[in-house]
């Protein structure tokens, strides 16, 4: 089977970036589809557990893109071991921008990425399946300092993060805040957050599937997944639940975070300056 790229998709031939033909003359980003006749989207902040609903999603019967989405690129991590993935960020970045990429997620098959709740990316996603994801931002933000010292990730412009493998506490907290935490509210989670508020959005949270209110929540966080995305024959909730949690993932750090062991009362003036408590109350958290 063979059928040429559409014109406005030839921008990207010559990119290392396979794609795989359809019998509708489309393209996919994966050769298979799965129980769903839907298209999916994980739109989330940052340590929200993209990775972990991804192998949610897998394990109900969904096709996992490896690919992470940002609105002007992407992160192709389909033929890159987890292990490695967490050390080669900058090898698997292509400008590839939403409007484009979103096109090559084929029925049965989901993609995930901090994509912005902006009018051109909902417009791109208008036909998709949104689910979102949100944190108690302490323990976001913590998690996210943690990645950073356990990856070789930067932010846009940045060559190196020279407190990588400090020891985590409040002093490596500052320099996050310093040096990333702006970024990351800035462009990674006030943008992102608006997707709590629109309708027909399946909005979900990190403490709902690891466990924090009790597995009931976990079962029910579960089935009402199944139900959004119109999973087809989806395998028992219980036995996902027993497959998903402890699993190794692109952005597992190592233990479960505990933020209060990196705080202190200037880490939570500026936490609040940058607009963390703002999103808690948004993300129905509370404010402390």
């Amino acid at each position: 089977m063979f059928h040429p790229l559409p014109e406005e998709l030839r921008d990207i031939a010559g990119q290392p970036f396979p794609l795989y033909p359809c019998s509708n003359e489309s393209w996919s980003i994966k050769p298979t589809a799965g129980r769903s006749s839907s298209r999916v989207m994980i739109c989330s902040i940052p340590k929200a557990g993209t990775h972990l609903y991804a192998r949610l999603l897998g394990l109900l019967g969904l096709v996992q893109s490896d690919v992470f989405f940002n609105k002007d690129y992407l992160g192709d991590f389909r033929f890159v071991d987890v292990e490695r993935a967490r050390f080669t960020h900058s090898e698997n970045i292509l400008w590839i921008p939403i409007e484009i990429s979103s096109r090559f997620i084929q029925p049965g098959q989901f993609g995930y990425g901090h994509l912005p709740c902006d009018i051109g990316t909902r417009h791109c996603l208008a036909d998709f399946k949104i689910v979102f994801l949100s944190r108690e931002m302490r323990a976001a933000i913590v998690s996210q300092m943690r990645y950073v010292g356990d990856s070789d990730w930067c932010p846009p412009e940045r060559a190196e993060i020279t407190w990588r493998n400090e020891p985590d506490g409040p002093d490596k907290m500052l320099k996050y805040f310093d040096e990333i935490a702006p970024f990351i509210f800035n462009d990674r989670c006030h943008p992102v957050a608006p997707w709590a508020d629109q309708e027909n959005v399946l909005g979900l949270s990190y403490e709902q599937i690891i466990g924090d209110q009790g597995r009931e929540v976990q079962l029910e966080t579960i089935r009402r997944i199944v139900e959004f995305c119109e999973i087809e024959r989806p395998p028992q909730p219980e036995l996902i639940l027993n497959q998903l949690i402890g699993q190794q993932t692109f952005t597992l750090s190592s233990g479960r975070t505990s933020w209060e062991a990196c705080w202190n009362a200037e880490i939570e003036a500026r936490f609040t300056a940058l607009g963390g408590t703002r999103l808690n109350e948004r993300f129905g958290f509370g404010s402390r």
